[in-house]
Order: structure tokens, then sequence, then C-alpha cells
């Protein structure tokens, strides 16, 4: 059976292709041209497919492969549905024209110009926009589908590069090595610069991993002791002893072991700042000796009676929340009230995950330097992933899934799979976050790990169940979307 395809398809000239659907190779053009068919689809830039009329792709040309990751030996044949077609604006993009199919009467108005996604090979959502033609026999009836799909992966990437560039203008620029351009850091950038003109005792809280420590350095950064030394303290890595000493310092003979004199971190910070981080942890005597630094500026060394001078800016830093702490008698009243004359809460990073991305691309620029290596981006359903998960680790958290996925990652782009097994797995880990009201939709959804083994009447049953949305299927059965993807293709699941 010959048929032909009579459209314009975003040509100045109608293009008339000569399909065989009993035999895949393509008869040639009239002599006069002397150039295959084959050659002319094949040099189109955009992808092409050809449906028979149960929706069985019948041809599909180079750019289609590089489009879609699959030759054409692998397509021949197959459902269509393969591909995972998908639109925000009409459901199923290729509904439309299997109706005209089953009529028998072609309606070109209802085959218009559509947005919408396909599915890779390697499992990445292609974003593109598609033509739909019927393709005619000789008697003018339909019997066919030919489709072009334009790539708007580079249209895409434009216009969020256009979207940050935007809002990178409109916002103040980070301080230090912050990143991030939400509103809720703006309120963080905010705050440091008010902080900075002063020499105020400033506490800085938030949860553990969100950044308090850069926080600490934008604000020294930004102030007049900038030319100082920063010197940090961490409360909790040290015992009552070892912090006195560290903090104060010690004469030669003070205690056992104390064999010179030996400067504190107090007097090293002279004429610059002193960042004291998880004050939540540290040992109920030591606050008392601390109070005297921070009112009178200061101190004596251990063992020593010489009342020195301090000229050092304090900033500390807890995961802790202190009021509680206070209320519960874990915490000095008098000391909570010298070191929280400031505050800078710092959030969460679920609370502001439209800067996941662009902490990604410091992260990739960063290790692109320190490895030798070239990423370029990640993928779209990584992009997903990473946005979709509640990172309980906040921003170290996500510094260490890039650094993982940098291990994995062999090509340009990082994929899922390229990403640690617990971000996977983000509904479970979001449910210790469920009264957060950003998390309340994820851990509302929560399904247990698969527990029977994946056959095909279990896969296409629990499709069914949650309407084809694969991304579904795969936390219903625990198992990746990459895995319901690839059996989808092996068992040749289509949707009824």
């Amino acid at each position: 059976m010959r048929l032909w395809c009579n459209s314009y398809l975003r040509f100045d000239v109608k293009l008339c292709i000569f399909f065989s659907m009993n035999d895949t190779k393509t008869e040639k053009l009239p002599d006069a041209l002397d150039i295959s068919a084959d050659l002319i689809i094949d040099t189109i830039p955009d992808g092409l497919i050809v449906l028979d009329a149960n929706c069985r792709m019948q041809r599909w040309n180079k750019a289609m492969e590089r489009l879609a990751g699959y030759s054409e030996e692998e397509m021949l044949g197959k459902p269509c549905a393969m591909l995972d077609f998908r639109s925000s604006e009409t459901g199923e993009p290729l509904e439309q024209e299997r109706k005209c199919l089953a009529s028998g009467q072609p309606d070109p108005d209802r085959m218009k110009e559509l947005e919408c996604t396909l599915q890779s090979s390697d499992g990445e959502t292609v974003y593109i926009r598609k033509y739909g033609r019927m393709l005619m026999d000789l008697e003018g009836r339909p019997v066919g589908i030919l489709i072009i799909m334009e790539d708007l992966r580079p249209l895409r990437r434009l216009e969020e590069r256009i979207s940050g560039i935007e809002a990178f203008e409109r916002s103040e620029p980070a301080p230090g090595r912050l990143v991030g351009i939400s509103p809720e850091m703006q309120v963080v950038y905010n705050r440091i610069r008010l902080a900075a003109k002063s020499n105020v005792t400033v506490m800085i809280s938030g949860e553990t991993g969100t950044g308090k420590e850069l926080v600490a350095e934008a604000l020294h950064g930004l102030s007049s002791r900038k030319d100082g030394p920063l010197i940090k303290v961490n409360c909790s890595a040290l015992s009552e002893n070892l912090l006195e000493s560290e903090l104060f310092g010690h004469v030669k003979g003070a205690f056992t072991g104390a064999m010179k004199d030996k400067p504190g971190r107090i007097e090293m910070a002279e004429g610059g700042t002193l960042f004291l981080d998880e004050i939540g942890d540290i040992s109920p005597l030591i606050p008392l000796k601390l109070l005297r630094l921070l009112q009178e500026h200061e101190y004596e060394r251990v063992g020593d009676s010489r009342v020195r001078k301090a000229d050092v800016r304090f900033v500390v830093a807890t995961h802790r929340d202190l009021k509680a702490l206070v209320a519960e008698g874990l915490f000095r009243k008098d000391f909570y009230y010298r070191v929280c004359v400031y505050s800078i809460d710092v959030p969460a990073l679920r609370n502001h995950k439209p800067d996941i991305l662009l902490l990604c691309d410091a992260f990739i620029e960063r290790l692109n330097r320190s490895t030798g290596k070239s990423i370029q981006r990640l993928t779209d359903d990584a992009r997903r992933l990473l946005l979709d998960y509640c990172w309980p680790g906040n921003v170290r958290q996500l510094e260490n899934a890039i650094e993982h996925a940098f291990v994995m990652c062999f090509g340009e782009s990082i994929t899922v799979d390229d990403l640690p097994n617990d971000i996977h797995f983000s509904d479970v880990q979001c449910a210790e976050f469920a009264s957060e009201p950003i998390c309340q939709q994820q851990a509302s959804q929560i399904y247990p790990p698969r527990r029977q083994p994946l056959t095909r009447e279990v896969l296409l049953r629990t499709l069914e169940d949650c309407y084809w949305n694969q991304s579904e299927a795969a936390r219903r059965l625990g198992v990746d979307r990459t895995t319901i993807w690839r059996n989808i293709k092996n068992w040749e699941l289509r949707r009824e």
C-alpha cells in the first residue's frame, strides 16, 4: 500500500513523501531528482515518526534517534506508547490522532501544534513541540499518522537561564560564598548587611547543614573588621577543660602538661571576629566565664591573674532551640540574652527550594575545577528529583549528593542513576517533616517497599491503578522510575 502525506510541516513548499507499510525500505523519488526519500527524511533536522493504523512505528529518522536515543531498528513495529508522550494541556497527546484513525475521517483542526514531552532511552524527559498530520491512501482514507517533533530543550534551558538572570538582576548580590536568590535568602542577606554595620553580638540559628558558618564568614567580610582574623571554635567538639584553655589560653604550669604559655582563641581573634559554633552544646560552666567577656570584654588566661582586654566581635551559632532549653533549665537565661542580641535565622533548604538548582550549578562548577571533569548539567528528571526531596541534611547533604554524582557520572549530564539511593525514595524521607506545609502532600503518599516480584501483570495493574503515572508506579512498587520505564519497553506494555 502506497501512502502519501500532503502538508506544510514548517516548510514553504508542500512535501510529498512515499512510504511502503509492508516493507521498511523506502522507494526512490523520480529519476529526475535521483535522490532517495531516505536521504531526504534523514536530512530533516527535526524528529520524524510514521505510525500505522495501530499506532505502531513504521519510520524513524536520524534526528529522532538523536532525540529519543533509540535506533530505527529498535523501534520499527513497536507501539508508540513506549515513548510515554505527556501533555499538560490535553492529557494524551496522540488521543486526537487515534480518534481520527478510528473514525476514518481526517480532522486537521484536531491535530494542532502541541507542546508535550516524551521519554528518552536513558529515562530523561524530553520537551518537544509536536506537529501531527494524517497519512492518506490513494483513495483518501486515513491509514496512519506522520509526526514531526521539534526539540525544545535548548529553548527551555535558555528560558531558565534568562529567568535566573532576571531574578538575579532584581535581587541584591549574595554576600561571601552564599548562594541563592529566593526571598527567604534575601532576608538573610539583608540582616547580614545590617549587622555588619555594628559590632553587636550576633546569634545565627538554623538546622545542621544550612550554612551558618558561611553566614558568619559573610558577616565578617562585610564588617569593618574584615582585615582582622576570623577565628572559629566548635564548642561541641571540645571537653570543658580543653574548651576553656582553647578560648582563654593558659600560662605555664596552669595544669599538668602546660609546658609553656599559650594564647587562646580570643587573643588570636584580636581586632577581628570570634565565631563560636554550636553554642547550644557548650558545657554549663563555660558560660559563667564568657558572661564577663561578652559584657566587659575582659578575660584571664587559665592559671593567670592578669586581666586582659579583648577587642573582638562575637558571633555565635546553634542548631538548637535555645528558648526551649532556657525554659527547661538546660541553658542559662542570662547567657542567652547576652549572645542573642541580634539574630539571623538561616532557613532550611526545603523552605527555599528555588535555590536548589543554583546551588547545584555552583557545586558542579567547583567540582569540575577540582576533579578535571566537564559535567555541564543535570538532566530534567534529576532536577525534578532534587526539587521533590525534603533535604533533612540541607545544603551540606545536597553538596554531598552532587559529589556522589561526580563519582558515578562519566558523561556530560548527571542523571537520576548518578544520585544517591536515599534521595530516590523521597516520600519516606519526607515523613519526619510531615508537619512542614511544603512536605505534607509528599508525606501523605508514602508507600511500603516492594514485597512481591515485579512481574508483567503486577506492573500493568499498578500502572492502570495510577493512570500510567510512571513516577507514582515506581513509588508504589519501591523501585526506581527507570526500572518501570525499562520493563514497559521490554514487555511492550501500552495504555489501553
